[in-house]
């Protein structure tokens, strides 16, 4: 499955998960909605049945009492007219709420019907008086329809109540019920989120660490990258292990060229040098004064090129692993004393103020490669100290020991590294600022680096600009470990 249809998929997961909860409410104000048109239409039309029916029973009183008291054709169709209208709104009532309902006002219904009909006969025959009577008699009816609809309207009522209740609880339902599936649908979404996230971050970090280490110069391709993938990540992680491969290939065959260049370069180089010394010993005939200062020249810059190809060589051969450290019982008092006998010359000449130091704790002896820490790391980061500092600065090597390791410090007061520069110092032909390009190779941090590293130790620096810089040691006093 590609990336894409991952977050296509994980997008209609989503999608489905928010549509099922908002369906179900909608269903819900539906149902809702179905219920209050039913409430409204239902009730409206039997409350108006009822009001017609309570019009027509009032009217059917008076029509009745109009006719006893002066017989009219008009009165009579008038109570045939309202009994039928009683009647039709009768029959949607008892459609609408039962028959028991409106059994009570069917009774009565029928019972006005056939005392209109016994006045109409009385009144027929001309017996006004038995009618009167009879009148009198059957007067109460319209008072028992009055009761009877009373009790429909009740019923009406109560009916009305039981629907508003029953929409009340179907409301109170379908928002716990939505409410519920909109928060298991939120966590339903975020578990699919989280997951996708997962699915794809994951190996986009490892593979971002990766590339972090080739940037550093590891050329190494880690084995837990998502190679056996099938989406484009798969992809781009076998696409980086073979560009991986290529490089380490690419720096080996580099390391091998610059090994190779800089052995060859030696026999020259060495040639050379045993000329000029030849020369500068007057075996091929005396020298001028001026002749001399070029040839004390020519072997400086012989002395430079020596140095340069040695310190590629050194480099190459750490960087292949194919130079190891000697490590042996070195007296460090001694080590200190060799190191301030080095630069005592340069810094009467430059008329600094340097000073080497024991600290508390200082072993009488620790386990080290005794040449390459006192030529390639101390001797590195004084010649550097000793380059930078101007004339009347001040230089220190420190050294102490505690908890069985040892460690040196060298501090200068010269033109410091700055902030965004500092990180890069230890790196192969990395020089601070142009000076430093026209006097090194930018090649003695990233040996000295190699060197404390072999050792099974660290060093770090800092600076700050016009007030100097600071090169911390820590070494293992028993040797690197094994």
């Amino acid at each position: 499955m590609t990336v894409r249809s991952r977050l296509l998929l994980t997008l209609a997961g989503i999608i489905l998960l928010m549509v099922i909860p908002a369906a179900y409410a909608v269903t819900q104000l539906q149902r809702l909605e179905d219920l209050a048109v039913d409430l409204e239409v239902s009730h409206a039309a039997d409350i108006l049945a009822v009001g017609q029916i309570r019009a027509s029973l009032a009217e059917l009183d008076r029509l009745q009492r109009s006719h006893v008291a002066s017989p009219d054709r008009l009165f009579r169709e008038g109570m045939d007219r309202e009994l039928v209208l009683m009647r039709n709104h009768l029959e949607l009532l008892t459609a609408s709420l039962g028959e028991d309902a409106t059994a009570g006002m069917l009774a009565v219904t029928d019972s006005l019907a056939e005392a209109t009909r016994r006045l109409e006969d009385l009144l027929a025959t001309g017996r006004r008086q038995e009618a009167t009577t009879y009148f009198e008699r059957v007067k109460p009816l319209a008072d028992s329809g009055r009761l009877a609809l009373n009790r429909v309207a009740d019923v009406i009522d109560r009916r009305g109540r039981q629907a508003v209740a029953y929409a009340k609880d179907v409301s109170a339902s379908a928002s716990r019920t939505t409410t519920l599936a909109a928060l298991v649908a939120l966590l339903l979404t975020m578990g699919l989120g989280l997951w996708t996230v997962d699915a794809l971050s994951r190996p986009l970090r490892r593979l971002s660490e990766a590339t972090a280490r080739v940037a550093e110069g590891e050329f190494s391709a880690p084995p837990h990258l998502p190679y056996d993938r099938e989406d484009e990540i798969g992809h781009l992680s076998r696409s980086f292990g073979a560009m991986t491969d290529r490089l380490a290939e690419l720096d080996r065959l580099k390391a091998e060229f610059v090994s190779l260049a800089s052995h060859e370069l030696k026999t020259p180089i060495n040639v050379i040098a045993g000329y000029t010394e030849l020369l500068d010993e007057g075996l091929y005939g005396g020298l001028v004064d001026k002749q001399r200062e070029v040839l004390a020249l020519v072997q400086e810059q012989t002395q430079a090129l020596t140095r340069l190809v040695n310190q590629l060589l050194d480099l190459s051969r750490f960087e292949a692993g194919g130079l190891r450290i000697e490590p042996q019982p070195v007296d460090v008092r001694t080590l200190l004393g060799e190191v301030e006998g080095t630069f005592r010359a340069l810094a009467q000449q430059k008329q600094i103020d340097f000073q080497v130091d024991g600290g508390p704790g200082l072993p009488e002896d620790a386990v080290l490669d005794h040449d390459r820490i006192r030529h390639e790391v101390l001797g590195n980061l004084l010649s550097n100290a000793f380059k930078f500092t101007p004339t009347g600065g001040r230089i220190r090597l420190e050294a102490a020991g505690t908890n069985g390791r040892l460690t040196f410090r060298v501090t200068d007061s010269g033109t410091g590294i700055p902030g965004d520069q500092l990180e890069h110092i230890f790196e192969k032909y990395y020089q601070v600022g142009d000076n430093a390009k026209s006097q090194g190779s930018g090649l003695g941090l990233a040996i000295a680096k190699h060197v404390v590293e072999a050792h099974g130790g660290t060093i770090r620096a800092s600076s700050e600009v016009g007030e100097g810089t600071t090169f911390d040691i820590d070494l293992p006093r028993e040797g690197p470990p094994s």
